[in-house]
């Protein structure tokens, strides 16, 4: 299994997203619906610019991996790591310091969508700085031919988290919960992250 895999999968699954976050988002609103739109947009390119990096990062761990070459492997794992986070923090913190200057680009005068968008692009920027932590690994485990755990993490995001947050956070939190729900989902998928991490540096003798 290659990059295409969970490239292929976070496509379903943002179009997935897409699909419920409108859902939810409906009874309150065209503006709502309207803010959402260009935060998963940016959010999506940026998400798209890591997968460039672990194109470079799976042929490497993969050979290094068969080779037995574990110092390159954990080499590989720690600047992967290091160089994709620095471009999220980069990426993440630019949209949300930004925010509302970004959203109001997709819209001539309606304060309303610029006002829901630029929360939920401040809270899901944020989010983003754990996002090239969390990918690393999705790629590592299918480079290392562990289909089954690369295939959970590269679902966990936007699927088996978040489905969760936007179907049940809208219940408790009204509108903030549509707002909040990817950030949250991108929280508990970082947690999930280092448990499986772990776990697989124990295995690998790092």
């Amino acid at each position: 299994m290659k990059i295409g895999v969970p490239t292929m999968v976070f496509q379903l699954l943002t179009s997935l997203s897409i699909s419920l976050i409108n859902f939810q988002a409906k009874e309150y609103g065209d503006s709502v619906i309207a803010g959402m739109g260009p935060v998963t947009r940016i959010i999506s390119v940026g998400s798209l610019m890591v997968f460039g990096f672990m194109k470079g990062f799976q042929p490497i761990a993969g050979y290094s991996y068969g080779a037995k070459k574990y110092e390159r492997l954990h080499e590989a794992i720690r600047l992967s790591i290091i160089w994709s986070t620095v471009f999220c923090v980069i990426y993440g913190v630019s949209a949300s310091l930004f925010s509302a200057n970004i959203i109001s680009q997709f819209t001539k005068g309606d304060l309303e969508m610029v006002r829901i968008g630029a929360r939920a692009l401040s809270a899901n920027g944020l989010s983003f700085l754990l996002f090239g932590f969390y990918t690393v690994y999705s790629s590592l485990f299918l480079a290392l031919g562990k289909g089954k755990e690369g295939f959970i993490l590269g679902a966990c995001r936007q699927g088996i988290c978040f489905v969760p947050f936007i179907l049940l956070l809208p219940l408790f939190a009204g509108v903030s919960g549509i707002l909040y729900a990817q950030p949250a989902a991108d929280v508990i998928s970082a947690v999930i992250t280092v448990f499986m991490a772990i776990r697989l540096h124990r295995e690998l003798g790092f």
